[in-house]
């Protein structure tokens, strides 16, 4: 009986319950059976992996200050991040996106940071369940 690859058809040698020709095949197919169940989180994952160049590169030019809309062109989208601490009740929220922090300056301008190292998750931050509407609207 002859066998081929369920992914690209080639014919298959070696082991009888074998199904894929590759270690790509396999991870192709599997990866694309997948595909609208990962949707949102690849989505959202390729927003989170653009923001952290984008801001990588701002850490990289002095001062750390960059345009808003000038991100934002480029495929900054700010309400992806992966957390938000508020500091005190009359100060500006501050976003982070893994150990790359910013906070805005102005309505068109972000300062952008790196985190120290020995920064944790479980300091005395709050977090708001309207984290979201804040990032609607720019702090002024």
């Amino acid at each position: 009986m002859k066998r081929n690859c369920i992914q690209c058809d080639e014919p298959l040698y070696g082991r009888s319950d074998q199904r894929f020709c590759s270690t790509s095949c396999r991870s192709h197919y599997h990866n694309h059976k997948r595909e609208g169940e990962n949707k949102t989180f690849y989505a959202t994952h390729k927003h989170l992996i653009t923001n952290y160049k984008m801001l990588s590169k701002i850490l990289e030019q002095h001062p750390h200050i960059a345009s808003i809309n000038q991100l934002s062109r480029f495929g900054f989208v700010a309400s992806k991040i992966t957390e938000i601490e508020l500091e005190g009740p009359n100060t500006r929220p501050v976003f982070y996106l893994y150990d790359i922090g910013f906070r805005y300056l102005d309505q068109k301008h972000i300062e952008v940071f790196k985190c120290p190292i020995h920064r944790s998750w479980h300091s005395n931050r709050q977090l708001r369940p309207d984290w979201f509407d804040s990032l609607q609207k720019v702090p002024r």
